[in-house]
């Protein structure tokens, strides 16, 4: 059904374009209102919104997205109610953007871009309390914990800026960087146990932070604001 609304989204920005006259030299003067809509099928789903704001050389802005989401919420889960994780995820980006080829409906440009993503995961389980290092536990406990996957990462981006009017646009992007994942027990006292096990992305770098490949691919809807000049 989402996936629908997002085709039916597209279709009328085509359309729109075909009809509207656009001056990008009022539209990228403006601060764009921007929501990203493959977020919500990302395997940590989010809600994401961003907004791009233009230095005073318009040339250069700069990007801030922020998205939450739970996993109640994803359709990677849909028809596993019995297994669907009890889980929320935190999402930001900041991109610092250079804009070096300008067209009457499209910009081109290159970003270098900041990920923070934080993603807890809940669950009440046996844990074993007062283990010994080399293994065996004094007892176990039935209790609720929660577990933290910390991702920071660099991503070097570059995309295009569609406009289908002046107030409507579609930016497009792809990039490669580097990502760092760290997991560890949030809940105090309790030993490291991976609640992710179920799950295919499940990480084992539990307070032994991992550095791996990171790509970026999506794009965003976007809407100007203010107002503009007749």
């Amino acid at each position: 059904m989402r996936l629908s609304i997002i085709v039916v989204l597209l279709g009328l920005l085509v359309h729109q374009s075909s009809v509207a006259q656009i001056d990008p030299e009022q539209s990228r003067k403006h601060v764009i209102l921007k929501w990203s809509p493959l977020s919500l099928y990302d395997f940590d789903n989010t809600f994401q919104l961003g907004v791009e704001v233009p230095l005073p050389d318009s040339r250069f802005t700069i990007q801030q997205d922020i998205g939450y989401g739970q996993g109640n919420f994803n359709v990677w889960y849909m028809g596993r109610n019995s297994n669907r994780p009890d889980k929320s995820t935190i999402k930001a980006r900041t991109q610092f953007r250079f804009y070096f080829l300008e067209r009457p409906r499209f910009r081109a440009y290159v970003a270098g871009e900041y990920l923070y993503k934080r993603v807890v995961n809940r669950k009440q389980d046996w844990i074993g309390r007062d283990c010994a290092v080399s293994g065996g536990c004094s007892f176990f406990e039935n209790m609720y914990v929660r577990q933290g996957r910390f991702v920071n990462a660099l991503h070097a981006k570059a995309g295009w800026h569609f406009y289908f009017s002046n107030r409507i646009s579609l930016d497009v992007f792809t990039g490669f960087g580097l990502r760092r994942i760290e997991m560890r027990m949030i809940t105090p006292g309790v030993q490291n146990i991976n609640l992710d096990r179920a799950w295919w992305l499940g990480n084992s770098a539990f307070n032994n932070p991992e550095v791996i490949p990171s790509l970026a691919v999506g794009f965003h809807l976007g809407v100007a604001l203010g107002k503009f000049d007749k």
